[in-house]
């Protein structure tokens, strides 16, 4: 029996072959199931007369064809999957006690199929005879779960999924294909992650809020794919029913950095160790936010901005801007950030002449804002500072 599991990517209950008397790999294959009283189907199939199923004599006969794939390096990390059947006769069923004979022949072979001639002998004689069609799928890997960690049975791991040593997965989980949780992980109910991601030791994801409005209603977390989530990392569940705090793609936390509640955090950011965000944050895209930075409660932080270390936050910062201080204060444009994303240098000029009116005039905001209506802003970088600005702070 144990050769047949080597050759064959099926196991008991749900295996019909038995043994191989010949085999030439990619042409031909010849095995015997032995039919038995024994096998729990029986007593059904049909009471007082048992019969072997003839839908389960094509599945031994799709078996055995199998073999002739399983080891072979051109099919290697495939799974043959018998896609369809012609031209199917069965003149006699078995019955306990024989011994059926599994012949299949390939008669044509393409990349992705391959068509076998099948027929099923007792004592010399053909029971049943057809075409079977596989068709190659690219094989499940499957999660690899350390034997000291707990995953509660309603988690669904995606594959090459990689769960480390003491990590415990609760209730409701989601884990994308491709994402390694390193030891001592705690992933607490209700949170989704994406592929991909890469969360280090001892991060806790998707703990109880840490408001004292939140009264243990239904939220979690969702996580994007690819992000990089390092030690210690603490992301809590959001307040409200059905409510989610949500990480976007392509994001680096550092070590014992903080998520609240409620908040959104975009993508291709970077936060920066022990930086910590409060509930209801919302953070653009390509923010870059420095070590130990505090951002407090329905802050919103726009796209490309750029939070120094130490910085306490407590006050909206439009895009492209560069941000730091205790108590914080805009300093100039994220020159650097912005030509790293590739903004052009007509558009950082439309940029640099909005943080001047902003910030550098003595004007008040609806003097700057009626000014600014007369010009002729037309870049996206510059629209997209603009409707920042007329989104009325929380």
């Amino acid at each position: 029996m144990s050769s047949i599991l080597d050759m064959i990517p099926h196991s008991p209950p749900y295996l019909w072959v038995d043994k191989v008397l010949d085999l030439t790999p990619g042409k031909r294959v010849v095995a015997i199931k032995n039919i038995s009283i024994n096998e729990p189907f029986m007593q059904g199939h049909f009471k007082g007369s048992p019969l072997f199923p003839n839908a389960l004599l094509i599945e031994a006969l799709a078996q055995a064809g199998s073999i002739l794939f399983f080891k072979d390096p051109e099919y290697r990390g495939q799974l043959p999957i018998y896609s369809n059947i012609e031209k199917f006769d069965f003149l006699r069923s078995g019955e306990p006690g024989d011994q059926v004979r599994l012949e299949l022949e390939i008669l044509k072979k393409a990349k992705s199929q391959v068509t076998l001639d099948a027929r099923a002998l007792i004592e010399g004689k053909v029971i049943a005879e057809g075409i079977l069609t596989y068709t190659f799928s690219e094989k499940p890997s499957g999660a690899h779960i350390h034997p000291t960690s707990t995953v509660h049975p309603s988690a669904i791991l995606c594959g090459n999924v990689t769960i480390g040593p003491y990590s415990i997965i609760g209730e409701n989980v989601i884990i994308g294909e491709g994402t390694c949780l390193e030891g001592q992980v705690m992933i607490e109910p209700y949170t989704e992650i994406g592929k991909d991601c890469h969360i280090f030791f001892g991060s806790v994801i998707g703990s109880l809020a840490q408001d004292i409005k939140y009264k243990g209603e239904m939220s979690g977390v969702k996580i994007g794919d690819r992000n990089i989530i390092r030690e210690y990392v603490t992301i809590n569940r959001a307040t409200g029913e059905g409510n989610y705090t949500q990480l976007g793609n392509d994001n680096f936390l550092m070590t014992h950095t903080h998520i609240g509640h409620n908040t959104v955090l975009g993508n291709h950011t970077i936060l920066t160790n022990n930086s910590s965000l409060a509930g209801h944050t919302d953070i653009g895209d390509h923010v870059n936010i420095g070590a130990s930075a505090g951002i407090h409660q329905h802050v919103r932080v726009g796209k490309g901005s750029m939070i120094g270390a130490y910085t306490k936050l407590t006050q909206d910062i439009p895009p492209f801007l560069l941000c730091e201080g205790n108590p914080a204060s805009i300093r100039n444009i994220n020159l650097v950030g912005m030509r790293r994303q590739g903004v052009s240098r007509e558009n950082i000029t439309e940029i640099r002449s909005l943080f001047k009116e902003f910030y550098r005039s003595e004007r008040n905001f609806s003097q700057v804002m009626d000014s600014i209506e007369r010009e002729n802003y037309t870049s996206e970088e510059a629209q997209l500072f603009l409707d920042f600005m007329k989104v009325e702070s929380n």
